[in-house]
């Protein structure tokens, strides 16, 4: 045979072309991911259904596209029109899924069993993605032969860049669609813009196509197999090296996504970041690994020397990688135990550290390519680079299916690891014994591996064990105790005991190293409140049917049912690992999990409403946050179209919603008015001071029935301990109460944008954080009084005093504002909040009552007046206050100011005088006293402080006429136990 000449810009075009088909192909899969999660579920195994799935189109197209198009060298037009069919079905799968997606809603209703489900939901992910999938699969032998770019003296190194280049289109594609195309335009945009790229990707190889001239051509050779090696042991071992590095390679990718949710955080941005990087690092060591292979394939069994060196290095990573995040060199201990709304400051160590595998392990298939190419001739290098592609997408298929599925169950995710790294190993030793040689040599191939493998198992630390010491070191607190570490199919659970003499003793829980449930006082406060108040908001006393999305520490669910009005519970959650959790926390659940009304669905919540057959009467969500992976599709507009059609007629919903931490800049009021889209009769309730608030949505505009409400919080569970958080009384209660529809409206404003399963405004947040603190929460307070039925005026003044302190505590939460923490701690010493955020800020001992409280109070009054000095009305409390403190001289001078900013108030004439009287002046204080009474005539403290003057001054007989004079104009004026009890010392003189 002979080699056509080329143009110098011909491979670089055909390269360029193959970088712009990997880039779309990526840009494609990770937006049909994102679809296709409605459908098939939000967890970790469905994300492994739907990379076996795709995986397994890109072999099989890979294998059937070696068959077919091997033999068509330099014939571009196959893969042209592959490039053209896959955008086509790119650019029409919305059409498809959501023509999926409505027959399996459909469907849904009519199957009861979940293997049934699970079925068609396999179907429905292939039926999307299995035939692009394939032609994508194709489209690597397609251009491999067709492009014709190996020559006799490169062999097939130019196929294994083809392989390299698209790799590193494919990780651009999944940073631009996962950190930006998404995130800034949505599903459909996204995938035009896909299909665009497959368009330039066709019109840059049509390009290169036509600087192709005739030239002179060569005679072909190949380079020769080794000697001492037989072309057939050789493509059998490389066959199933290839397919063992691919079982390595993907398992380790679904287990890298879960490291990474265990070191970054559970935040949708999570996902693209790692599957960027994975393939990042699999690219570039493509390229280098084929560059390398050119430099030593030329000494003796210098291929197999490098290939068995890479893969023995590889396995060596895999195992060891997770170690070096285990000390706090890269990830420190302070940054590690985090709330669900924080992210790790610089992720770019921690990804360096866990892809440092995929450096070796992606350049072993080229290198492959690269030995087993040598064996063929002309259209043969294409076909074997698409075989050896294929078996090892097949391998890989199967990694991603097993390894979280079957094997982190089954030996934990340090066993995993180990097996990945002995496979690895055992691959590497292969090599380097030179296969086919002697094949007595498997046996020490296998006795070597074996033993290696026991003493790893045997000496290696306890990687699960170090890492829940890690959480318990991240948190802080003066101790901290491992109560529970287990490795489940959904997440990794880790229960610690602290003691802080701040926040006393409690008992906290980590999904993948991000809290998500304690025993702190808020926080059970809210959960209890979410659990229970939609109960009794109810307008039916018959037994309800309850739906709780997510099961946490169970404290929600069980407040369900602490209530006497639930007859049945159903929780669906991700974890299947609950009971375990729930016997952690039976205090402050009522050890739900095994009470006879509760069932338990291991599904996620939007797939249980999509299949159940049930309406219910209560929908509460105490899912994690909107910027979660497993979490976002739960507060979307879509979702809660979904719950108001599982509700039954007169059905209440709640959910829970971060209000600080995750709701940034403008997020707060797209969220709310995404909820308000649905639900319009909203209300908001906020645990005042935290992070912790839920919406409930009524189908009438809500309205409070005091007498009622109090009789059925009379009727909860002694467990619930319901006076110890404040949830025992209508005014308790009432004071978190946060946003009626007025205030909601206000709050959203001009707003008009909703989260939808297009377009998630939390995804931006949660990928680069660019908003500010969303701080206007703590303005937009609705009073309760004016939706309050059946309450009497004490009962609306006491709830809004109520509300007073909440308002404070939530200004503290935001702005710290210690002022605002002091004066509701002031105002209500007993209120459980005032009193938990005031020993965490003073380092847990609490202050002397009335001393602090006057000096916080002057405090106050000498900031104001620092920046007002012409404030009289300030003046005047201040001196109010100096006569409180016993401060007399100061008192009379800072109404001496007031006085003399407005000299006839007679306001201002009564604290003068009163401060006089106090200072034994008592004759000058009654004629200060005279005066105010004229400018405030039958003014019961001004005729009591008057009264009390004039009998210190010897005029016991005016004084008492004044004293009962103030009595008469009012029983309980601030002051009237004290003018009683003076009167009655006076008139027995």
């Amino acid at each position: 045979m002979s080699l056509r000449a080329q143009h110098p810009l011909y491979a670089p075009l055909v390269y360029l072309a193959f970088f712009f088909s990997g880039a779309a192909s990526l840009i494609a899969e990770v937006t049909w991911n994102r679809m296709l999660i409605v459908v098939v579920g939000n967890s970790l195994s469905a994300t492994a259904m739907i990379l076996v799935i795709f995986m397994g189109g890109l072999g099989l197209g890979s294998l059937l596209g070696g068959r077919l198009f091997g033999a068509r060298r330099g014939d571009l037009r196959p893969y042209f029109l592959m490039e053209l069919a896959v955008g086509a079905l790119v650019l029409l799968s919305p059409v498809l899924i959501g023509a999926l997606t409505g027959a399996f809603e459909s469907a849904a209703g009519r199957i009861d069993a979940q293997a049934g489900l699970a079925i068609v939901r396999v179907l429905i992910t292939s039926c999307v993605l299995l035939l692009p999938a394939m032609l994508m699969g194709a489209t690597y032998p397609a251009i491999a032969a067709g492009a014709a770019l190996d020559d006799p003296r490169r062999g097939s190194a130019r196929t294994s860049y083809l392989y390299a280049i698209n790799t590193l289109g494919a990780a651009l594609g999944t940073y631009a669609a996962g950190y930006h195309l998404l995130l800034e335009f949505g599903v459909g945009l996204t995938l035009r813009i896909a299909f665009g790229l497959y368009l330039l990707a066709v019109g840059t190889g049509v390009l290169a196509g036509l600087l192709r001239r005739s030239a002179p051509r060569a005679s072909e050779a190949s380079a020769a197999p080794a000697a001492d090696v037989s072309v057939a042991t050789r493509r059998g071992f490389l066959l199933a090296a290839s397919a063992t590095i691919g079982f390595v390679a993907l398992a380790y990718e679904v287990l890298l996504t879960r490291l990474s949710i265990l070191y970054l955080g559970n935040a949708v941005s999570v996902f693209p970041l790692v599957l960027t990087a994975f393939l990042l690092g699999t690219g570039i060591s493509a390229l280098l690994g084929t560059r390398l292979f050119d430099r030593v394939a030329a000494r003796p069994r210098g291929g197999d020397r490098l290939f068995a060196i890479t893969a023995i290095a590889a396995g060596a990573a895999v195992f060891a990688a997770p170690y070096l995040l285990l000390g706090d060199w890269i990830v420190g201990a302070g940054e590690f135990a985090r709330f669900a709304d924080s992210t790790a400051r610089n992720p770019l160590p921690v990804l360096l550290v866990i892809i440092t595998p995929t450096l070796l392990l992606g350049a072993l298939l080229p290198m492959a390519i690269r030995m087993l190419g040598g064996a063929g001739r002309g259209p043969g290098a294409a076909r074997t680079a698409a075989t050896l592609y294929a078996v090892n997408t097949a391998g890989g298929l199967l990694g991603a299916g097993v390894v979280n599925h079957l094997l982190v169950p089954a030996i934990g995710m340090q066993g995993a690891l180990l097996l990945l790294a002995l496979l690895g190993l055992a691959v590497g030793l292969i090599a380097a014994l030179a296969p086919g040689r002697r094949p007595s040599r498997w046996g020490v191939v296998a006795a070597s591996t074996a033993l290696i493998g026991l003493l790893l198992g045997v000496a290696a630390p306890d990687m699960v064990d170090r890492y829940a010491q890690k959480i318990a070191r991240g948190t802080l607190a003066e101790r901290a105790t491992v109560r529970l570490i287990r490795e489940g199919r959904a997440a990794t659970v880790t229960v610690l005991d602290q003691q802080d003499s701040r926040l006393g003793d409690y008992r906290d829980m980590y999904l993948n190293g991000v809290e998500e449930a304690s025993t702190r006082y808020w926080h059970v406060q809210l959960f209890k409140l979410l659990g229970s108040l939609p109960v009794f908001s109810h307008a039916s006393d018959a037994p309800k049917d309850c739906l709780v999305i997510a099961f946490g520490a169970g404290i929600t669910a069980g407040s369900t049912l602490a209530t006497d009005e639930v007859g049945r519970l159903d929780v669906v959650d991700l974890n299947p690992d609950i009971e375990e959790i729930n016997d952690l926390f039976t205090e402050v659940n009522g050890d739900v999990f095994h009470r006879p009304r509760f069932h338990f669905h291991n599904d996620d919540g939007r797939g249980h409403l999509v299949t159940t057959h049930r309406r219910y009467d209560l929908i509460i969500g105490d899912s994690t946050h909107p910027r979660a992976y497993d979490s976002w599709i739960l507060y979307t507009r879509e979702f809660y179209e979904l719950v108001k059609r599982r509700l039954a007629p007169g059905g209440v919903f709640a959910q829970w919603v971060p209000v600080l931490g995750s709701m940034r800049g403008e997020l707060m009021r797209i969220h709310l008015n995404t909820f308000r889209t649905v639900f319009p009769n909203a209300t908001v309730w906020y645990v005042y001071g935290s992070d912790q608030a839920f919406l409930m949505a009524t189908p009438e505009p809500y309205a409070l029935d005091a007498p009622r409400l109090q009789s059925r919080l009379d009727r909860l569970a002694p467990w619930f301990r319901a006076e110890h958080y404040q949830l025992d009384s209508v005014r308790r209660v009432g004071g978190f109460f946060w946003m009626d529809g007025s205030a909601m409206a206000a709050f959203i404003g001009p707003e008009t944008r909703v989260n939808t399963d297009d377009a998630h405004y939390f995804d931006k947040q949660s990928a680069v954080w660019p908003l500010p603190p969303a701080l206007q929460l703590p303005m937009f307070q609705a009073a309760l009084p004016p939706h309050l039925n059946g309450g009497d005026r004490r009962l609306a003044e006491a709830i809004l005093d109520e509300q007073r302190v909440a308002g404070l505590l939530a200004s503290y939460g935001f702005y710290r504002n210690e002022n605002d923490l002091a004066t509701a701690w002031c105002l209500d010493p007993g209120n459980g909040d005032a009193d938990w955020f005031m020993r965490l800020a003073t380092g847990g001992r609490l202050p002397e009552g009335d001393g602090f409280c006057l000096e916080n109070e002057m405090r106050q009054y000498r900031e104001l007046i620092a920046s007002h000095p012409d404030n009289d009305r300030a003046l005047n409390g201040l001196a109010d206050l100096l006569i409180q403190a016993g401060r007399y001289d100061e008192a009379i001078a800072a109404a001496d100011r007031a006085l003399a900013l407005d000299p006839s108030s007679g306001m201002y004439l009564d604290t003068r005088g009163w401060a006089l009287h106090k200072a034994g002046r008592s004759a000058e204080a009654v004629t200060v006293l005279e005066r105010a009474l004229t400018a405030l005539p039958r003014h019961p403290i001004v005729l009591y402080h008057l009264g009390a003057a004039e009998s210190a001054a010897g005029a016991e007989s005016a004084g008492r006429r004044h004293l009962r004079a103030a009595l008469e104009a009012s029983s309980d004026f601030d002051g009237a136990a004290e003018a009683r009890t003076l009167l009655d010392q006076t008139e027995q003189r």
